[in-house]
């Protein structure tokens, strides 16, 4: 018999790698552009799941220190 072969482990971050992960996903959902990119994602998936559902509409993030 054929056993399947063993699914390799994902390698471990270090605490630094780790750190900076957790600071750059944390500052994506809570920035301008992140939440314009989030919205953007969940609508593609939308539109891919739905055709047509969505009328597109374009979002544009401010920079910091502009009205």
């Amino acid at each position: 018999m054929n056993t399947p072969k063993p699914t390799p482990k994902p390698k471990k971050l270090t605490d630094n790698q780790r750190r900076e992960k957790v600071l750059r996903d944390f500052g994506m959902t809570i920035s301008d552009t992140g939440m314009a990119a989030a919205e953007a994602a969940a609508k593609k998936a939308i539109e891919k799941k739905y055709p047509g559902m969505y009328i597109p509409e374009t979002r544009i993030a401010r920079r910091p220190g502009t009205r």
